[in-house]
């Protein structure tokens, strides 16, 4: 009697399930890193913008609303600041840069001080 070698029908498709389902988490892998890429190039880009724009808002601080173009809005915002009830010459102005995605709208905000320019 003749013995053959190889594989069963059955073990081969257990191998072929087990490397499918081995592939399919790879890819679910691989596109979760580059979801998670994009978010990040997002929340860059706008840290970039916010901070491009706080520049333009501490030599002339003015309340506003505007595009840079490339899908990032922002908006700005200028208070007189204090802890007490007496004038502290002091002003806070607020960048917030929003972006719409796929899923949600996203937005970040930065804060600073500064004095409030004399007055001649």
């Amino acid at each position: 009697m003749i013995k053959e070698k190889g594989f069963t029908l059955l073990e081969v498709i257990v191998a072929i399930t087990v490397m499918g389902i081995g592939i399919v988490l790879i890819m679910q892998l691989f596109s979760g890193g580059l979801r998670s890429g994009k978010v990040s190039r997002d929340y860059t880009v706008a840290v970039v913008h916010a901070r491009e724009k706080m520049e333009e808002m501490l030599i002339n601080p003015v309340a506003g609303t505007g595009d840079f173009g490339d899908g990032y809005k922002w908006q700005t915002e200028v208070m007189p600041y204090s802890l007490t009830e007496e004038d502290s010459g002091l002003l806070k102005i607020t960048v917030k840069v929003s972006w719409a995605t796929l899923r949600k709208d996203r937005a970040i905000e930065i804060i600073t001080l500064k004095t409030k320019p004399e007055e001649r």
